[in-house]
């Protein structure tokens, strides 16, 4: 029997029957798919992080030096509030005396310290006392948590904090969930319901009034798809949302929207995550928010732009007071706290602020240090912790000296485009503490500081000096040199006629006494007596690694270098003839705290002691009585060894002192190379001394070496000489290099004096 064609009714119903089992591959097929998108995404680093920079963290002991004041500036630059009583940690308050505050929680590396609430108290210029408030228990000492000093971002110009879902106060929880998704654990990632509601909702208004989407929709937009608006995507933006909801906790989603969530814009810089977001709108990390804080930002969800506090203050004070509102609708406040909390003015970080919180100079020197640390970006851009020498009080002290130092200058002496750039370091380790490469506090420009070469002037003095010390033809600090006019002449028949800066001369001098007047001449004939060479050699063995010319000119510093290599030339002085590399990285670790690198020791001693302590003794006498001494009269109870630097041209001030732990070079002059006509101590010594009245410092105490002792010199011909003769002069000396001294009728009934206390006190 023939069978007959099959029914249109029968076509249908295989054809439907055809699409659907197309339409469940396809699904599984995106199913599949979506789901490997949202593994990789999901279960490895979800975010390109920025490397974070980290300043040095402080230790602070009983006795050290360090004011009241210091303390209050060190915990403001790390953003503690002041505050009439201390409830949470990065508060402080002033007791009698001194200072109490908590200390925030914070890791380093293998080490985690709790919040700890501790009270210093002072002694003048030193502490006297510390206390730990909680456990009334007597402390040696306390340390305050490492300063961040910069964000370096990766090229989507993304910036997020991490923060852990046990981080998160439950009370930014609880309003999260209240105000974006309040059956956020009882969906499975969309909410039916809720899109219906919000379309009705929209069409009855003729404009998009609500949404739909659940808080974990609000994620898969975020990471995984674009803004465009088209029926397909909010298909998408389901199904993935689906996948998400059966693969991840809930606890994993929430912790991952809390990270990606958008919450405003700094500049070209968006600001994602409610970690970061509460730095940047309160300066503050998300445990220290108060609830009116908590409502402006999880009602800034809604609109980023539209509710921005510093835009549109009055719009997102009514969108934080509804959602306080909200908050105690639902118990999460009591009708007092909301009122207590809808009551407070809004206190937003300025933008200003941020900028100031910002030290460009000194970053410059940390990306050029990992360019050599650092292979890719991928490794750089994983959540490094990039840990540094920096110290934020110093670098304060010093733009701030700098900036009001150079005003006051032109002010006085009618100068303008005057500008400085200022280098501290620690004589010791060789960390930098601060960069200042501009006058203009926080000036993202050209870095003077690093890249500013210009002629070092009498700066070089001293390698000239220590270079003849170490001949063993019997130079002492009590040589006479020749001070009067000379003209040299090279091998080409070019001739030179140095000058003194005053174009005077005093004919004979002794070593010690040209090196603190900073004489021209005699400097000149000291190194050509000694030779080029072994200046040059000097050099290098102190860290100038550039090609340098061996013409006389160098003996009065026609050599160029930027401040930071002057920095490295005088570290070896500051540090006993000991060289460690100028470094402003200390270590790199990973985001999981593994060590990634540190620096090798490179402390070489590369002069000896004895000689360097010789130069030391007299770039002590500059400051004492030399052309720094109004430092000695600035602070006549400090001991500092230093030089000024002055070109014969008059384009370039220096100025270079340290005292036991710290070393600061300063130089002044104009970008288009004209003359200031500043001498380095009317200059550069005036912007220094301004440095060193904002802070406390140790004096300088260099302990005498084995080979070196006090000995007694001929002021008039530099002989070696017995106690008792006339017309001496005590000076250190090495011992071995002496010849046997002179002796006079008086010698042998000589008796020494005895000093007074105030003698023993003042004499170094």
């Amino acid at each position: 029997m023939k069978k007959g064609k099959p029914s249109w009714q029968a076509k249908l119903v295989s054809l439907l029957l055809k699409l659907a089992v197309v339409f469940v591959v396809v699904i599984i097929a995106a199913g599949i798919y979506f789901d490997a998108q949202i593994k990789q995404k999901f279960s490895g680093t979800k975010w390109q992080l920025p490397a974070l920079v980290y300043g040095v963290e402080h230790r602070y002991y009983q006795a050290d030096a360090l004011t009241r004041a210091d303390l209050i500036q060190h915990l403001s630059i790390l953003d503690y509030r002041k505050a009439r009583r201390l409830s949470l940690p990065g508060e402080y308050t002033t007791v009698s005396r001194g200072v109490e505050f908590i200390r925030r929680a914070y890791s380093l590396q293998e080490d985690s310290y709790g919040a700890q609430r501790i009270r210093v108290i002072f002694n003048g210029k030193r502490i006297e006392k510390v206390l730990d408030v909680g456990l009334n228990k007597a402390l040696s000492g306390f340390q305050l948590e490492p300063y961040l000093l910069d964000r370096l971002q990766a090229n989507n110009l993304e910036d997020r904090i991490l923060v852990d879902i046990q981080e998160v106060p439950k009370l930014l929880i609880q309003t999260l969930l209240l105000i974006e998704d309040r059956n956020f654990y009882q969906h499975h990632g969309v909410a039916p319901l809720a899109i219906l509601r919000a379309l009705w909702v929209n069409i009855q208004a003729g404009r998009t009034v609500q949404g739909g989407s659940t808080l974990t929709q609000q994620l898969v937009k975020n990471m995984f798809l674009t803004n465009e608006r088209s029926l397909w995507r909010k298909i998408k933006e389901a199904y993935l949302a689906i996948l998400l909801d059966a693969r991840y906790s809930k606890s994993e989603i929430l912790q991952a929207y809390i990270n990606e969530v958008y919450v405003g814009q700094n500049h070209n810089r968006s600001v994602n995550g409610m970690g970061l977001a509460s730095q940047y709108y309160f300066a503050k990390p998300l445990n220290e928010l108060s609830a009116q804080e908590i409502a402006l930002l999880v009602g800034m969800i809604k609109g980023p732009s539209y509710y921005n506090p510093r835009k549109y203050p009055e719009r997102a004070i009514q969108r934080r007071d509804l959602v306080l509102r909200i908050m105690t609708e639902h118990a999460l406040l009591t009708p007092k706290e909301y009122e207590a909390e809808v009551s407070r003015s809004l206190s937003v970080r300025d933008l200003s602020e941020i900028a100031t919180r910002r030290f460009p100079s000194y970053v410059d020197q940390v990306r050029e240090e990992l360019k050599a640390l650092v292979s890719n970006d991928t490794q750089l851009f994983s959540g490094l912790k990039i840990y540094t020498h920096f110290d934020p009080l110093a670098q304060s002290r010093a733009q701030a000296s700098l900036s009001t130092g150079i005003e006051k200058i032109q002010q006085q002496r009618g100068l303008t485009q005057l500008q400085g750039a200022t280098v501290v370091v620690d004589s010791k380790s060789g960390g930098i503490k601060a960069l200042v490469g501009d006058k203009t506090a926080h000036y993202a420009g050209f870095n003077r500081a690093l890249n500013a070469q210009r002629n070092i002037g009498s700066l070089i003095k001293p390698i000239v000096y220590l270079s003849a010390l170490q001949q063993q033809s019997g130079y002492t600090l009590a040589t006479i040199l020749e001070d009067k006019k000379i003209t040299l002449t090279s091998s080409l028949g070019n001739k030179w006629s140095p000058k003194n800066y005053d174009e005077k001369y005093v004919g004979d001098i002794l070593l010690i006494d040209a090196l603190a007047q900073s004489r021209n001449i005699p400097a000149v004939n000291l190194g050509m007596q000694t030779g080029l060479s072994a200046v040059v050699d000097n050099l290098h063995q102190f860290g100038i690694e550039r090609e340098i010319s061996a013409y006389p000119s160098l003996l009065l510093g026609s050599l160029t270098l930027s401040p930071l290599e002057v920095a490295q030339l005088y570290q070896v002085f500051a540090n006993h003839g000991v060289y460690s590399k100028l470094k402003a990285i200390k270590s790199i670790y990973s985001n999981d705290d593994e060590i990634i690198w540190r620096p090798k020791l490179e402390a070489l001693q590369v002069v000896d002691y004895e000689h360097v302590y010789l130069v030391n003794y007299a770039l002590h006498q500059v400051t004492k009585r030399g052309t720094a001494a109004s430092l000695q009269r600035a602070f006549p109870t400090a001991k500092f060894a230093g030089k000024t630097g002055t070109t014969n041209d008059g384009r370039d001030s220096w100025f270079v002192g340290y005292e036991q732990s710290e070393l600061a070079v300063v130089w002044l002059g104009r970008d288009d190379n004209q003359a200031i006509s500043l001498t380095g101590s009317a200059g550069a010594l005036q912007v220094f001394k301004q440095y060193q009245h904002s802070r406390t410092g140790e004096s300088l105490v260099i302990a005498q070496p084995a080979g070196v002792a006090m000995r007694y010199f001929n002021k008039q011909t530099g002989a070696h000489s017995l106690p008792g003769c006339d017309n001496l002069i005590m000076l250190p000396a090495i011992i071995d290099k002496l010849p046997a001294p002179i002796e006079c009728e008086r010698s042998e009934q000589w008796q020494k004096p005895k000093k007074s206390w105030l003698e023993k006190l003042l004499d170094w």
